[in-house]
């Protein structure tokens, strides 16, 4: 792209420390066959110190699509943010950069874009994938619905509205009209922007034409981390709105709370009725087994043995963090941005 060139999508790349999937990332961008106009990528980096800074400062130097900014502040929706008030093109993708994206994804979205007025942004579901044992069994249980429930971003041929898009292309008048991210949102701040869309009468859709695979957490370390983080900032969004985007993110929380109930009243209640409260655990275990020995028949036995951890990792830890969200109740969001509150927004091009 030359800089005469006026770009019809711009790309958003959040990043901070992805050494081990950037230049994978990038690159899969690079190579879209986006053939109805040019393109850029916006990759904001929260100060990498593991090397990242040095694989795109070399992409960037080869191909002049490629712009970095810096993210001092470091937090996603700052990143997201900033990217937006430098993309100058008509549409603007917010993409992760520990995933993979197929040649025909930019083209999917924005055919979905101009064939339909009500349709705020586009995505594709995710495929997700992991590199070790654990990795895998966590792609199952991020798959399945005994692991996320009806998520229909994660539904892999799903076609048709949705709540929301993990790697969405938005129509650039949209920020416009609602706003950008709210930076107090450290996370779910896709969620939180997805709420305003719906409220505003925007729709949001998926196509399977669009696909990209997304890197799990290899370690359960990293993925209860993960989980708790969601469960946490989902309070914050429910603080800030009063309600949440979907009932199934109130699932994990309301179901460890009767779990811990039941074993209360196991301990505490009649020998006649400990087995009766026991049953919703025992229930529990039972599905997790079931579904981790079809995911064995499937994928092998280490994922089967492992996938009732990974699922369960994925529902204690969200739960948890949910729980201490709630105890703490510390966090207040801001105003999200809007056109009213914003000079830089009101000077969007």
């Amino acid at each position: 792209m030359t800089q005469f060139e006026v770009p019809v999508v711009s790309i958003v790349m959040p990043c901070r420390n992805e050494r081990r999937y950037i230049q994978m990332a990038v690159e899969s961008l690079l190579r879209q066959d986006f053939t109805t106009g040019a393109l850029e990528l916006l990759v904001v980096d929260g100060l990498s110190q593991d090397g990242t800074r040095d694989i795109l400062s070399a992409i960037a130097h080869a191909d002049s699509r490629v712009r970095i900014i810096d993210n001092p502040k470091r937090t996603t929706p700052c990143a997201l943010n900033a990217g937006i008030l430098a993309a100058r093109g008509e549409y603007v993708a917010i993409l992760g950069a520990h995933s993979e994206y197929a040649t025909g994804y930019l083209r999917a979205c924005v055919e979905v874009l101009e064939r339909d007025l009500v349709v705020a942004c586009a995505g594709g579901p995710i495929n997700s994938r992991g590199k070790s044992d654990f990795g895998r069994a966590v792609a199952a249980a991020m798959s399945h619905p005994v692991g996320i429930g009806n998520a229909r971003h994660r539904q892999p041929q799903y076609e048709g509205y949705a709540e929301g898009a993990c790697y969405p292309v938005f129509r650039r008048a949209v920020f416009q009209e609602i706003g950008m991210y709210d930076e107090a949102l450290i996370r779910n701040q896709d969620d939180e922007l997805n709420y305003r869309l719906n409220k505003a009468g925007w729709k949001v859709f998926l196509t399977s034409r669009a696909q990209c695979t997304y890197f799990v957490r290899d370690t359960a370390k990293a993925l209860f981390r993960q989980y708790f983080e969601y469960g946490y900032w989902r309070v914050a969004v429910l603080k800030k709105h009063g309600r949440p985007a979907s009932l199934r993110q109130l699932v994990p929380a309301t179901f460890l709370g009767g779990l811990i109930s039941s074993f209360a009243f196991a301990w505490l209640g009649p020998d006649s009725l400990r087995v009766a409260a026991l049953a919703p655990a025992m229930s529990y275990m039972l599905l997790l087994l079931g579904a981790g020995a079809l995911q064995g028949l499937k994928q092998g036995g280490k994922v089967g043995l492992l996938f009732p951890l990974a699922a369960s990792i994925m529902h204690f830890a969200y739960a948890a963090g949910f729980g201490w969200g709630a105890i703490k109740n510390a966090l207040k969001p801001t105003s999200p941005v809007s056109p009213s509150n914003s000079d830089e927004l009101r000077n969007l091009r």
